[in-house]
C-alpha cells in the first residue's frame, strides 16, 4: 500500500513540475512494422504527462492506463476517419423517438483540446476555474433525483418558476403562473457555464436561463482547488491511414507552436458548426507512420513540416532479443533490395513464449511473400542468407 501511495504522490509531483521534460509538441514516430513505435507511445505519453524523463516502462503503463480518457486519448487511424470523427460533426440523434433528426458532436481531438485549454486557463489565472459542470449541474438537481423534493424552486428577480423533471438532455419547468411545462437545454446551459456567461440566448428563455446559470456559478466557485498545469497527449496510431487534409482541416496550421493558445501569434476560428476553437499550447499530439506501408497515401507536406520525426528501425542490440544474427542476416538482404523501410522489426524476434519456428513461419515468410510480391524464390534466398531453409507450400522453414 505504501508503494501505491508513493508512487501516485510522485505522479502528483511531476503533474505539478510537468515542464521538467521537453517533448516536442507534434512528434512522429516511423519506421517498418514491428520496432516498437506503438509501444513507444506508451512511454513517451506517460513521460509528457508525468514529467519524469526516467520513468519506467511498467510505471508509464500505468499511467497511461489511468490517464486515457483524461490527459491522454489514443486513436487508430483508417481509410473512412473523417473531420466530423476528429473534430466536430453532426450525428443521427437515436433518442429522440420517430423523429430523425441530427446534433452536433465533438471528435476526440475537440474533446481532449477543450480539457486542455479548460486546465490551462484555470492554472493562469485561478480566478477563473471552476468545477467541472456535470457535478455542479447534479448537484442542483441532487433533491429532485432523491426524491427529497417534488420541484426545485428558481428564484427570478420578482418572482420563481419551478424545475419539475430532468431528462439527459433537457430540463422541464413550469411558470409561476399556468401549468404548461417547458424545457430548457443542458446542453446550452453547459456552454453557459463554461464560458462563465450567457451570450448564447437573447430574449425569449434567457430570464430562465440566466437565474440557473447564476447558481451554478456560484456552486463551481465554493470548495476550488487550485489547479496546477498539466499536460495532456494524444496519440495517434497509424496517422498517415487517413486522409490527412480532409481530417486535419484547419488543424494543419493551429497546431503549430506559435499558432496555439499561449504561442507568439494564438489563432482561433470558428468551426462548421458555429464553435469558436483554438488548440492549446498544452496538448501534445503522437503520430506513429509504418514506413512499409506503400498502399496508403504519404503524409501532407505541410503537415509533415508541422512534425518532429523520430526513426525507429530495428534495433539487435536491444534487451530481450532472441537470435539476433538471424535478425541482421535477413534485414541485410531486405536492404539490399528494397531498402530501410521495409526491414523486419526486432519485436517480431521478442516475447515471453517465443520460439524461432514459429516467428519465422507465421511472421517472417508471410511478411516477406508480401514485400516481394509472392516471388518463392527470392523468400527463399533471403532466409538461406541468415541459414534458414525452407521447403513446401506454403512456404515452411524446415527443422531437423
Amino acid at each position: 500500500i505504501k508503494t501505491y501511495i508513493d508512487f501516485h504522490k510522485q505522479l502528483k509531483d511531476n503533474s505539478m513540475n510537468s515542464h521538467t521534460y521537453k517533448a516536442p509538441l507534434n512528434q512522429i514516430l516511423y519506421g517498418p512494422p514491428g520496432t516498437g513505435k506503438t509501444y513507444n507511445t506508451v512511454l513517451e505519453a506517460a513521460k509528457i504527462v508525468t514529467g519524469n524523463e526516467t520513468i519506467s516502462y511498467d510505471e508509464a503503463l500505468q499511467v497511461f492506463n489511468e490517464s486515457l480518457n483524461n490527459q491522454i486519448e489514443f486513436i487508430t487511424f483508417h481509410q473512412n476517419y473523417s473531420y466530423e470523427d476528429f473534430i466536430q460533426g453532426l450525428r443521427p440523434d437515436t433518442e429522440n423517438g420517430k423523429d430523425l433528426s441530427f446534433e452536433k458532436k465533438d471528435g476526440i481531438f475537440k474533446r481532449i483540446a477543450d480539457r486542455a485549454l479548460k486546465n490551462i486557463e484555470a492554472s493562469n489565472n485561478p480566478s477563473s476555474a471552476r468545477k467541472e459542470f456535470n457535478l455542479v449541474f447534479q448537484e442542483l438537481i441532487q433533491p429532485l433525483n432523491d426524491g427529497d423534493v417534488n420541484e426545485i424552486e428558481i428564484k427570478m428577480k420578482k418572482s420563481s418558476f419551478y424545475i419539475s423533471e430532468v431528462g439527459e438532455k433537457s430540463i422541464e419547468f413550469r411558470k409561476n403562473i399556468g401549468d404548461s411545462n417547458h424545457t430548457l437545454s443542458i446542453n446550452t446551459l453547459r456552454k453557459m457555464y463554461e464560458r462563465g456567461e450567457n451570450d448564447i440566448i437573447n430574449g425569449g428563455l434567457q430570464p430562465y436561463y440566466n437565474p440557473i446559470l447564476d447558481l451554478l456559478l456560484v456552486k463551481g466557485k465554493s470548495d476550488i482547488i487550485e489547479v496546477s498545469r498539466k499536460n495532456f497527449v494524444i496519440i495517434i496510431d497509424e496517422i498517415n491511414r487517413a486522409n490527412i487534409s480532409r481530417v486535419f482541416g484547419e488543424l494543419i496550421t493551429l497546431i503549430e507552436e506559435d499558432k496555439r493558445s499561449h504561442g507568439k501569434i494564438p489563432m482561433r476560428v470558428t468551426l462548421p458548426y458555429g464553435d469558436s476553437f483554438i488548440v492549446p499550447s498544452n496538448l501534445y499530439i503522437i503520430g506513429t507512420m509504418n514506413t512499409a506501408d506503400k498502399s496508403i497515401s504519404l503524409l501532407d507536406i505541410a503537415l509533415r513540416r508541422r512534425f518532429e520525426f523520430i526513426p525507429m528501425y530495428p534495433n539487435t542490440q536491444i534487451e530481450g532479443l532472441n537470435n539476433s544474427s538471424v535478425l541482421d542476416s535477413i534485414n541485410t538482404e531486405i536492404i539490399k533490395r528494397k531498402g530501410h523501410d521495409f526491414t523486419i522489426g526486432h519485436a517480431y524476434f521478442m516475447g515471453d513464449n517465443y520460439s524461432l519456428e514459429k516467428t519465422i513461419n507465421s511472421k517472417v515468410i508471410p511478411l516477406l511473400l508480401e514485400y516481394f510480391m509472392n516471388d518463392e524464390k527470392e523468400v527463399a534466398t533471403i532466409l538461406k542468407a541468415a541459414e534458414i531453409e525452407v521447403i513446401g507450400w506454403p512456404l515452411k522453414m524446415k527443422t531437423a
